[in-house]
């Protein structure tokens, strides 16, 4: 067994013991997984990883997801000459609860919680939407995907171990990011400081509240909402927390607002009266991208709405249309934007809802590099195929339409359709395609 310093991982340094007795034994490991592409050598590195759990309580997450990921395929003689083969059935379900673990496993790397949707929590580690659909599919449906769909997952979890823990330098570990809840909690208390300060709460009762929190905040008697909006600025400077307390803003507070009861569709006047000043200061903080970010993966009208507001602001802040006195679009009066519109743009279609229609003619409005209109017009229709806003019918589609089981069984030389072979978007299968982009 080997002492490797974690000072690459941890604040403070720290000696921690390795299952491996040397950098050449866990080489040695990765060479029969990856190295020669000899399956047979599959079962080899098993009996090392098995001989290395039993050196310690546990194995970290990288070795756990692959340790597992072997168990199965060794079973399976699509990857592995197998004395006894198993059944299809007992296969699929092998399977199913490997992907299942596997999925959790990882999503989990940046710490639970509704403000973490699994699809936002997947998109940071490069974990396609289509393998958290099928999780979700595994967990919740009656019926378990097809081996075929399995395997093609089983291959991308492999392969996506060699690139996020096996070729990462230092042995790397896929643990999890830590989580400053002290700093955390801060922010919250501030924002609720915030808030009250802005409400018509009676006053002694408001004033009695703001005290309180004054008290647990280490705030002068006279602390002023300007003051409590300096010191969220102070924290939202420091990269290293600054994500959780996006992901505190969206969920815990902006998904609380309301529709306009007037202007359908849009957020309450009130609620972008209250969040006008806050959003400036995220976006002064160069974090309006991640708000956005944050915004366009919840599966809510709400968060739709907001996306929504702040592409307008955008789009008018863009073409310097005055929008100060104009109330439907004042809830950030601010020039120009700090905002990544490509990178909130391929956010958004990485996952499509249902809500995301409500926002994406405005969200490609305000790329910086537009769209042509057919591009523009085929991207919104092909979001309303995937979402079922959309049905396929002779009126909207006049092409040869397609699935993606139909693209898989095609021959490469197959030229009716521009689509190509397409493996593994298990969430767009049933989905139709024609020449739409």
């Amino acid at each position: 067994m080997a002492l490797r310093n974690t000072s690459y991982f941890n604040s403070s340094e720290e000696i921690i013991v390795t299952p491996w007795s040397s950098d050449s034994e866990w080489q040695s490991l990765r060479q029969d997984i990856y190295g020669s592409k000899d399956t047979r050598n599959y079962k080899q590195a098993l009996r090392k990883l098995l001989l290395w759990k039993s050196r310690g309580k546990s194995l970290c997450r990288g070795l756990y997801c692959t340790e597992m990921i072997l168990q199965v395929i060794i079973k399976d003689v699509y990857f592995y000459e197998v004395d006894e083969p198993t059944n299809e059935s007992d296969l699929i379900r092998l399977y199913s609860m490997a992907i299942m673990k596997f999925v959790n496993l990882t999503a989990d790397i940046f710490g639970k919680g509704p403000q973490k949707s699994m699809y936002y929590r997947a998109s940071q580690l490069q974990l396609p939407s289509w393998l958290i659909d099928m999780r979700h599919k595994i967990s919740h449906d009656q019926d378990l995907p097809t081996l075929k769909s399995l395997r093609a997952a089983m291959e991308f979890s492999l392969e996506w171990l060699q690139t996020q823990y096996w070729n990462k330098d230092d042995n790397f570990l896929v643990i999890a990011k830590k989580v400053h809840m002290h700093i955390v909690y801060e922010f919250i208390d501030l924002l609720e400081f915030y808030i009250l300060s802005k409400s018509q709460t009676n006053a002694a009762l408001k004033q009695k509240r703001l005290n309180v929190l004054r008290e647990k905040l280490n705030m002068t008697e006279c602390c002023s909402n300007k003051e409590c909006v300096k010191k969220m600025k102070n924290l939202l400077v420091i990269k290293d927390w600054s994500s959780d307390l996006v992901n505190v803003l969206v969920s815990q507070y902006l998904l609380q607002a309301h529709e306009c009861n007037v202007s359908k569709g849009r957020i309450s006047k009130t609620d972008k009266a209250i969040w006008n000043v806050l959003l400036k200061t995220f976006n002064n903080a160069g974090l309006l991208t991640n708000v956005l970010q944050c915004l366009v993966t919840q599966h809510s009208r709400i968060a739709a709405l907001w996306v929504l507001e702040l592409c307008i602001v955008a789009y008018k802040s863009s073409k310097k249309i005055d929008i100060k006195n104009n109330q439907n679009d004042n809830c950030m009066n601010c020039k120009p934007l700090n905002l990544d519109t490509n990178l909130v743009l391929r956010t958004a279609l990485q996952s499509p809802h249902p809500y995301t229609i409500i926002f994406l003619k405005w969200l490609l409005q305000i790329q910086l590099s537009p769209l042509k209109m057919k591009q523009h017009n085929n991207i919104i229709k092909l979001v309303a195929l995937y979402t079922g806003e959309l049905k396929v019918n002779s009126k909207n589609i006049d092409h040869n339409i397609f699935t993606v089981d139909d693209l898989t069984s095609k021959d490469k030389t197959d030229n009716q359709s521009q689509w190509s072979r397409a493996f593994g978007q298990m969430n767009w299968r049933q989905v139709q395609f024609g020449t739409t982009l």
